[in-house]
């Protein structure tokens, strides 16, 4: 089994995403509203990576159509989980659902050609989608969910969407943007389509914690730089550093779903939340899904 840095990337933004429930959750507690969470990652991620570039800005303008895209494509990725919760869909149903991203991840690559989908790869998928699924602690009874509410679509969205921000972010021109440039062109052109999409998710719903806008105070606005820091620049940076040579799309799709791994034991360490027999299931077919990737991808290679 081969193991390479992009591997080791993939890893740490895995890690760097685990914690986004962490600081969501403490936010939302202090009265943070997910529609300023979301906004103020970004807006203060862009300062922090001027400041990490050294003020080295670099953009075409004949590259505008695909930072334009990127950007539109990132923004509606993570305001889709947000008005899916906004629409009804329960916050289980939904993580379950952004998970079904290495399956749609898996697709866009064979339509591309990048990758071709064998049925052991397929399978693989499915463990690891699987194991997603019974981590996020999604109950038998939030199933029904998946056909009564309209919130649903979005959720399912939000994984074909992470799918697509993936591939787009392997088709950037590393010749002339360093990774870190390109994430700040992406972040700089998602701001105004977060503003516009959140826009119109507040004509549907005024529910304070969900769309609310307030002044943060000294806690809230500390804790929204240590969430565009760790959850933010940390590992949409890592995937930026990723070589596209050194890992295949299904296999970095897949080993991104140890996310909802680390959730559970963020979960554990900071809100002594029980974890169900049926999450550390879920665990074990994650891990497992991510090692047969791994190994079956340096196989082919070899």
């Amino acid at each position: 089994m081969k193991v390479s840095r992009s591997h080791g990337l993939v890893i740490l933004a895995s890690f760097g995403f685990s914690f986004i429930l962490v600081f969501s959750t403490l936010l939302k507690q202090s009265g943070v509203s997910s529609l300023q969470q979301v906004l103020f990652r970004l807006i203060l991620a862009l300062p922090l990576l001027l400041l990490i570039l050294k003020g080295k800005m670099i953009f075409r303008l004949q590259d505008t159509k695909y930072f334009l895209v990127i950007g539109f494509v990132f923004s509606a990725f993570i305001l889709s989980a947000l008005t899916a919760i906004a629409f009804g869909c329960p916050i289980a149903v939904t993580s379950a659902l952004i998970y079904t991203q290495p399956f749609f991840t898996a697709i866009i690559a064979h339509i591309s050609r990048k990758e071709e989908l064998t049925l052991t790869k397929f399978f693989i998928v499915l463990v690891g989608i699987s194991g997603a699924v019974l981590a996020s602690g999604m109950t038998l009874e939030q199933t029904k969910i998946l056909v009564e509410k309209s919130g649903v679509l979005f959720a399912f969205a939000s994984g074909l969407l992470y799918a697509l921000y993936l591939y787009m972010k392997r088709l950037a021109k590393t010749t002339i943007y360093t990774p870190l440039q390109s994430l700040f062109n992406t972040f700089l052109f998602a701001v105004p389509c977060l503003i516009g999409i959140g826009a119109i998710l507040r004509v549907f719903t005024q529910e304070p914690l969900l769309v609310g806008l307030s002044p943060p105070n000294t806690y809230q606005f500390t804790l929204l730089i240590l969430f565009a820091i760790c959850s933010t620049i940390l590992p949409y940076g890592a995937l930026n550093f990723v070589n596209p040579k050194e890992i295949s799309p299904t296999t970095e799709g897949t080993i991104l779903l140890l996310d909802p791994v680390l959730h559970n034991v963020w979960a554990i360490v900071f809100f002594q939340q029980y974890v169900t027999l049926l999450q550390y299931l879920g665990i074990f077919l994650i891990l497992s899904s991510a090692a047969l990737s791994v190994a079956h991808s340096s196989k082919n290679r070899n």
